[in-house]
């Protein structure tokens, strides 16, 4: 092979990756990190809307209240998560008290009463989680 179309190859190759690596940094730009929310205020993702009353604990459980609907989903509470640190995320669990009802199916109507995500953890501070259609929630949960 010449040395001439070796050197055009190598051109090539690299007006290539140039190309590929601008297309990477504009997807990755276009991103846009949602906003951490504090107790008591709402959030709309997707069709749903969403607003986290309290944080208590209860023996070995952090339970938070929430308020959700926007649409009649038998699965429509299953997408929170509660983030401890950099690297632990919590799915809830059933609360361990009584009075407290776990959240689960939501409905199109606004909700009339508050139900309670629980997670097993002694840590009481993180960040809770919610997603759903591609959109995400965040609520900074301190001092409970």
């Amino acid at each position: 092979m010449k040395t001439r179309t070796l050197l055009l190859l190598a051109v090539g190759c690299g007006l290539v990756i140039l190309v590929a690596g601008s297309i990477k940094i504009f997807l990755i730009s276009d991103d846009s990190t949602p906003s951490h929310l504090t107790i008591g205020q709402s959030a709309e993702i997707a069709d749903m809307s969403v607003t986290v009353e309290s944080v208590r604990r209860a023996g070995s459980q952090t339970l938070i209240e929430i308020e959700i609907s926007g649409v009649d989903d038998p699965d429509g509470a299953a997408t929170f998560f509660y983030g401890i640190g950099a690297s632990k995320e919590l799915r809830p669990v059933t609360p361990s008290t009584d009075s407290a009802a776990a959240c689960a199916a939501t409905t199109v109507a606004a909700a009339t009463g508050t139900c309670v995500l629980a997670f097993d953890t002694d840590v009481s501070e993180g960040v809770l989680r919610y997603e759903r259609g591609g959109e995400k929630a965040r609520w900074d949960i301190v001092g409970a």
